[in-house]
């Protein structure tokens, strides 16, 4: 994936990352910013949750919607190869939630 930026979880202390806010928090301290991609990272022992996700990328998942159109677009521009099954389900949760309700993108 050509311009992707990585977003690297394995660095938290925490095994539970959850919470729109918590994901804002580490939105800034990441510094992220729209790309073409993403690649997120994590430990087998995190759980990320939708709300954390939708917080940590949430503006850049706008944007890809407004590019992409559909759901299936979008996720194919997230590698979540990466991440536990179960962190893997709840951002891609996340995508549809955001999709088919506009307003779980803005909070």
């Amino acid at each position: 994936m050509s311009n992707t930026q990585k977003i690297n979880l394995t660095k938290l202390n925490s095994t539970l990352l959850s919470g729109r806010k918590n994901g804002e928090r580490a939105h800034e301290s990441m510094a992220i910013q729209f790309k073409d991609a993403y690649e997120i990272i994590a430990r087998d022992d995190q759980l990320i949750t939708s709300s954390y996700f939708l917080g940590l990328i949430g503006k850049e998942l706008v944007k890809l919607a407004e590019q992409q159109g559909s759901i299936d677009e979008i996720i194919s521009k997230l590698n979540l190869d990466k991440l536990n099954k179960k962190s893997r389900d709840e951002c891609i949760r996340a995508v549809r939630r955001s999709i088919s309700s506009p307003r779980a993108l803005i909070g």
